[in-house]
């Protein structure tokens, strides 16, 4: 892991893939973590919220600025980046219930469901960063089984490894019901949003780009979301 200061935190990198943006304030990150931060509060804001990858805490700063207090409950094997954000936002600490395990094992582990459960996996792989292969196999009907009947997923997703958007987006869908994927002009990330009930896609991204407004994320301008199927 490389880390490198700017200008409001650290930034926490593999092969040159960001995988955290720690900032130490509330604010903006400008990235996929301000997304990831305003669906939170779009759509369960006072939830019980799951986290599967933490890393350095990139939503914490976004979602203390959009208000949104609510404990995460989260997983990660890796706890050197974990360790960073305790070391510079200990005023965030009590509110993250850390645990380093294995996501799967930690997720079958849970004695409650939850209303919200993100995906945000990542691992280093030939000079790369790519989602795990469970992210695409084994996680999307086990995260489904530990919602709640209206429960939300959301997946932070890196393009495959057949390369075939399409097809993987929507084998997801069919695992979870109605979904919409949310593009980033600046980024590869495509993010998935997918629950038995959601609103429309025109009313998800009316909702999205108002928090990105309010967080004054740069992202505000630069997504575009569809329906899946």
């Amino acid at each position: 892991m490389d880390i490198h200061v700017t200008k409001h935190g650290l930034r926490l990198s593999q092969h040159g893939v960001v995988i955290s943006e720690l900032r130490t304030t509330p604010g903006p990150t400008h990235s996929v973590f301000d997304v990831l931060a305003v669906l939170v509060a779009v759509l369960a804001p006072e939830g019980r919220l799951g986290v599967l990858g933490f890393a350095g805490g990139g939503m914490m700063a976004p979602l203390r600025h959009l208000g949104v207090a609510t404990t995460i409950h989260t997983v990660d094997l890796d706890r050197p980046a974990y360790e960073l954000f305790c070391q510079h936002c200990p005023e965030w600490h009590s509110q993250v219930s850390w645990q380093q395990a294995d996501a799967v094992e930690w997720l079958r582990a849970r004695p409650a469901k939850f209303d919200l459960l993100m995906d945000d996996l990542s691992v280093p792989h030939a000079g790369d960063v790519i989602k795990p292969a469970i992210c695409w196999s084994i996680l999307p009907g086990l995260i489904r089984r530990r919602l709640r009947p209206q429960g939300i997923a959301v997946f932070n997703l890196l393009r495959p490894d057949s390369g075939q958007w399409n097809l993987e987006l929507a084998r997801l869908a069919g695992e979870l019901g109605t979904a919409i994927v949310i593009h980033l002009e600046e980024f590869e990330n495509r993010i998935l949003v997918a629950g038995r009930k959601l609103p429309s896609a025109r009313v998800l991204g009316t909702e999205v780009r108002r928090g990105l407004r309010r967080l004054r994320s740069r992202q505000a301008r630069r997504i575009r979301l569809r329906r899946v199927g």
